[in-house]
């Protein structure tokens, strides 16, 4: 065999072997693009991810829109129902002024009434009595209307609701007792609007002996 025989067929063993290689290359590739075909789902693209992310974005942006709007919505509710509490509260205390003073009118024409017949009378012993019974009836009205007064004497001193100008002994009334009252105290549906100014017993006054000794010369 001659060199250019076998140089021959070196070319074509080494020919087949590079078709080999090819064809093995082929093969190897389809197979890649087979797999990857079956990873990434028909029709969904590379971009897919992001494009989910900016859905997601938009619709977080939807949301604040609705609870921002909602919100704006309550607090416009809101300040209406303060505005129409407020109007009612306070046509609640003009209806009330009005019944007060309603009935403040009779008394008014009462004492007006008083002073007339004390100007062109002379029975100062009736002016009194018609004086008695405009202070009751202005008292039925102030009771009427939720107000009452406190502190007799006797009563058991409270510092809640009695404020003491100074303790001084009496007779017949015990310590930490009232013993006299310089100004009632008031209550309006049971709260106090005004504590009664009292004096406060320290107990029975005490009798020395020198005044007893003299007690009893005087009875013999």
């Amino acid at each position: 065999m001659s060199k250019e025989k076998k140089k021959h067929e070196s070319d074509k063993k080494e020919e087949k072997v590079a078709e080999a290689i090819k064809e093995n290359a082929s093969e190897t590739n389809a197979a890649v693009a087979g797999n990857v075909d079956a990873v990434q789902p028909e029709g969904v693209s590379e971009e897919a991810p992001f494009e989910k992310a900016l859905k997601e974005v938009d619709d977080l942006k939807k949301q604040i829109t609705e609870a921002n709007d909602r919100y704006i919505r309550l607090m416009a509710e809101f300040d209406n129902y303060k505005k129409r509490t407020s109007r009612e509260y306070e046509r609640q205390v003009e209806s009330a002024n009005e019944k007060l003073m309603l009935d403040m009118i009779d008394v008014r024409e009462n004492f007006e009434r008083a002073i007339k017949s004390g100007d062109t009378g002379s029975d100062y012993s009736a002016l009194f009595e018609g004086m008695k019974l405009i202070f009751n009836k202005f008292d039925t009205v102030l009771n009427k209307n939720g107000l009452e007064s406190y502190a007799v004497s006797g009563d058991l001193f409270d510092p809640q609701i009695h404020d003491a100008l100074m303790n001084a002994p009496k007779a017949g009334v015990p310590a930490d007792h009232i013993a006299d009252v310089y100004e009632k105290g008031y209550k309006l549906k049971s709260r106090v609007i005004r504590h009664a100014k009292v004096i406060v017993s320290s107990g029975e006054p005490q009798v020395s002996q020198e005044n007893g000794s003299e007690e009893k010369s005087e009875t013999k």
